[in-house]
């Protein structure tokens, strides 16, 4: 039996999320802890907020990002990402996703 490592998959994503309010000490970092906190995100990097909609329990966030992300399905990287992020407790949506071709 051979057991073999999935590689990382380099992803640009504008999603849109829940952010706990008073969780984080920046909105950023919050962002970022909701999307980490996804089943096969190894590692987000916040490009930039782009939207901001305060509600009474949580701040609704449309945010670019940069992440790498570990996916089985090599077909077809796109979906396979987009379903990955979607799973996420928080992500209401996910709007674009780019795999970056050189990873």
């Amino acid at each position: 039996m051979s057991l073999q490592a999935t590689p990382p998959t380099e992803v640009s994503a504008d999603v849109s999320l829940r952010v706990p309010r008073g969780g984080s000490e920046t909105l950023e970092a919050g962002v970022a802890e909701v999307l980490a906190a996804v089943d096969g995100v190894d590692s987000v990097t916040v490009d930039r907020v782009t939207s901001v909609r305060p509600t009474g329990t949580d701040i609704r966030v449309d945010a670019d990002v940069s992440l790498s992300l570990r996916i089985s399905d090599e077909s077809d990287r796109v979906d396979a990402s987009t379903a990955l992020l979607q799973q996420g407790f928080g992500v209401m949506a996910v709007n674009r996703v780019e795999v970056d071709r050189e990873a």
